[in-house]
């Protein structure tokens, strides 16, 4: 209709302004261009299963060039429906109908743009049926309904899986499977069931976004063969992410009526008030991380308390003696907030809340406790760009684009396909309206722009501070602010946002804050923005000198950066992206191996370690990606649980847990962890080691690295010989030198040091 009123519109126009003959014969002028229309185009067509019970699922893909919304009608003769129309076809592109015979079969699909339209006939034969006279009964298929405030069920679909179900019906992530059909307020799949004694498990989801968010469980022949979801809703929570759905309309509907009534006043479950500072005393100095030794912990991976198979604060509170042992001054906890991922934590549900599955918030401040007894500090990750899809901030911004909280986020009315990001659009469709999500639909973006969010977030870091945390690791900083397309990452603003966050907690005293911004971690580690950031360029070229044999010129140029101290170094972490677990990335050299360890922890002022790297520990076993670098803690050699749990654990254990764990590293001579223990002993003994002037003596290419810390009268040097052969030491350095440290046990320090050998030494 649109066109062909612009295409009357225009003819109107051309006319109105001398497109006819005039009174004095002049030329006529050129004819009117007429608007053309470009036939939508059925790229295919086709049936991707056709199951046992005679549900025929069909699949196509169209395109349009002039861009229009088009709608997709598929007409099947005999079949339970025997027409659908699928309103936005460029999106959806399956659809299930139900036969209830083995017979030929034609299928027409219609692609309409509103003003023309393209056909395609499909033939096939359903020959599956095992008694073409007895129609499926309620004993053969499970009925879902779904229930969602937006009454808009174009995305959504269900992913299978479970013994109950045909293998051919189970789908993947990416290719869920659509409604049945839509009717009145909700929508409506039947999934054919292979045995109603088994489990049968099915997730409702729109892209990553999944409402509610829980894997949903049942046992078809226990529970019955309807089952109701309901937005954000459950009957009861299982295991971990697991659920159960309702079995019945009645309760499904006063509990969606009930939802649907407090739509919009999610955030009244937040604690959202100002806090001001009053921070507990503490035994740490006001410069306690000039040269503290760092181990960053995930919690769910370190040590369980309670025998669930999820490790939580009571089991990193019985292992603190353990790390003060080892020489750790402080700790870097990874997400431990309430998250909607129940996994890595970065998906943040409660910016005031513990995770609950690692226990209260007592025992938080419990673990707080007990670390600062032992002279360790607490710094804890801080979620800032985004928030989780769950978050009651995002559920009520997106229940209406009226809602006062609407612009703490991002949203367009469509989805710009010209920001790229990581090698696709942030822009993330959903039922509320499109939003940008830097990282995935789950994760939302805040608007940082906003200062109701910045001082929202400043009074949840008092609200953490006031409780004995010593200060924050900031995730994902380089893309707090988008400049549009091609400006997406490390802009100027971020630092801006980072100083703002940092002048709101400036009242309290001795707070450390780094931040992870790979691609601006120079400007970051300012003091007019973050004040310390995470240095991964340097973290990769010692690994990298220690693999060549030799001094490489990228770790010669970190070395000499005006602000090195202010960049810790870190070797690996939970992320893939800074690189797999290092006994991997070496091969299990562990001469390399010391050799590399040596350089970060004696090359930086306040140095991070990942949990596990002190005892060599490998990726998890049948693994991959981040997490393979997220497993059980091995404090035993025992392969069932690690000594992590007396169960089964969340996860897959470490690959070399029989040959690397605590248990055997304490009673073995010579092992990394008695290598770690005694290089952070050092540290600990020789503060100058962190908070010396730096000076590099060496040179690119040089086998030996060689550099020197010297604060008022002393200089100490340090020297990490990177070739498995002996070699030469400029005589200069040595005179009068006394040893403070060497790996190899001998400390008569010469003009030659061994291969792969570490010196710390006075002159």
């Amino acid at each position: 209709m649109l066109k062909k009123l612009v295409f009357v519109f225009t003819v109107i126009l051309l006319n109105a302004c001398g497109g006819g003959t005039s009174s004095n014969n002049s030329p006529a002028g050129p004819a009117p261009v007429i608007p053309s229309n470009a036939l939508p185009v059925i790229n295919s067509f086709t049936t991707t299963t056709i199951s046992a019970q005679g549900l025929v699922q069909f699949a196509w893909s169209v395109s349009d060039n002039d861009n229009d919304s088009l709608s997709c009608t598929i007409n099947l003769p005999n079949a339970l429906p025997a027409t659908r129309t699928i309103n936005n076809c460029l999106i959806t592109q399956a659809a299930t109908f139900q036969v209830a015979e083995n017979a030929e079969f034609i299928a027409t699909l219609t692609v309409s743009d509103g003003v023309g339209q393209t056909q395609r006939a499909l033939q096939f034969a359903v020959d599956t049926l095992p008694n073409p006279s007895i129609p499926p009964t309620a004993e053969t298929v499970m009925k879902i309904y779904y229930l969602h405030s937006s009454e808009n069920y174009t995305g959504w679909g269900l992913h299978l899986w479970g013994q109950a179900i045909e293998p051919e019906m189970a789908t993947t992530w990416q290719t869920p499977m659509p409604p049945t059909r839509v009717e009145d307020d909700y929508a409506y799949w039947e999934v054919p069931l292979q045995d109603p004694t088994e489990i049968f498990s099915f997730i409702v989801h729109f892209g990553d976004l999944k409402s509610p968010n829980y894997d949903l469980i049942l046992r078809p022949s226990d529970f019955g063969y309807t089952a109701w979801v309901v937005e954000d809703n459950v009957a009861a929570v299982g295991e971990g992410i697991t659920a159960i759905p309702f079995a019945d309309e009645t309760t499904a509907r006063e509990v969606f009526t009930a939802f649907k009534a407090q739509q919009g006043n999610a955030t009244a479950s937040l604690d959202m008030s100002a806090v001001e500072p009053d921070a507990p005393a503490s035994s740490r100095a006001d410069d306690w991380y000039t040269n503290a030794n760092f181990m960053e912990i995930y919690i769910r991976g370190y040590q369980d308390s309670d025998g669930d198979g999820v490790g939580d604060f009571n089991g990193l509170t019985s292992r603190l003696d353990y790390l003060a042992d080892l020489g750790i001054t402080a700790l870097w906890l990874m997400p431990m907030m309430e998250s909607a991922d129940n996994d890595h934590g970065y998906e943040t549900q409660n910016y005031r809340a513990v995770e609950s599955d690692y226990g209260t918030l007592a025992d938080f401040q419990q673990l707080i406790i007990e670390a600062d007894r032992r002279g360790i500090a607490i710094i804890i990750d801080y979620v800032v760009n985004h928030a989780a899809s769950q978050n009651p901030l995002f559920l009520d911004a997106a229940s209406s684009v009226d809602h006062p909280l609407r612009d703490w986020f991002i949203w367009r009315d469509q989805i710009d396909n010209s920001w790229q990001l990581w090698g696709r659009t942030p822009w993330r469709s959903s039922p509320y309206g499109v939003y940008y999500g830097a990282f995935t639909e789950r994760m939302p973006d805040f608007n940082l722009r906003n200062p109701a969010v910045l001082d929202y977030h400043i009074n949840s870091m008092r609200f953490w501070l006031n409780l004995g945390v010593a200060g924050f690791r900031f995730d994902a900083v380089g893309v707090l602010i988008e400049n549009g397309a091609g400006r997406l990452e490390n802009q100027v603003e971020n630092l801006a946002i980072m100083q703002t966050l940092r002048a709101g907690v400036a009242d309290y005293s001795g707070v450390y804050i780094v931040c992870e911004a790979p691609g601006q971690f120079r400007a970051m580690a300012s003091p007019n923005a973050c004040g310390y950031a995470f240095n991964f360029a340097a973290g990769h070229a010692v690994l990298d000198s220690v693999k060549s044999g030799q001094v490489t010129t990228s770790l010669h140029n970190e070395l000499n950066a005006v602000n090195h101290d202010q960049m810790p170094l870190i070797l690996a972490n939970h992320d893939a992206f800074a690189g797999i677990r290092i006994f991997d990335q070496l091969s299990g050299d562990e001469a390399e191996y010391k050799v590399a360890a040596a350089t970060y922890l004696l090359a930086s002022a306040n140095p991070f370690t990942y949990y596990g790297e002190e005892i060599g520990m490998a990726g998890g076993l049948n693994l991959n990606g981040d997490q393979a670098l997220r497993t059980p803690m091995s404090w035993t050699n025992n392969t069932l649980h690690a000594g992590f749990s007396n169960r089964t654990p969340f996860r897959a254990l470490s690959r070399n847990v029989q040959t690397h764990n605590v248990e055997q590293a304490v009673q073995q001579s010579g092992s990394l962890l008695e290598f770690y223990n005694a290089i952070y002993t050092l540290r600990q003994a020789q503060p100058i080691l962190s908070q010396g002037n730096l000076t590099v003596l060496s040179h690119a290419a040089d086998a030996v690295l060689v550099f020197t810390r010297t604060e008022g009268e002393r200089t100490v040097y340090v020297a990490i010989n990177f070739a498995s052969a002996s070699r030469e030491l400029n005589t200069d350095w040595l005179e009068g030198a006394q040893v403070l440290f060497s790996s190899t046990g001998d400390f008569t320090l010469s003009g030659q040091i061994s291969g792969q050998s570490v010196w710390v030494w006075e002159n």
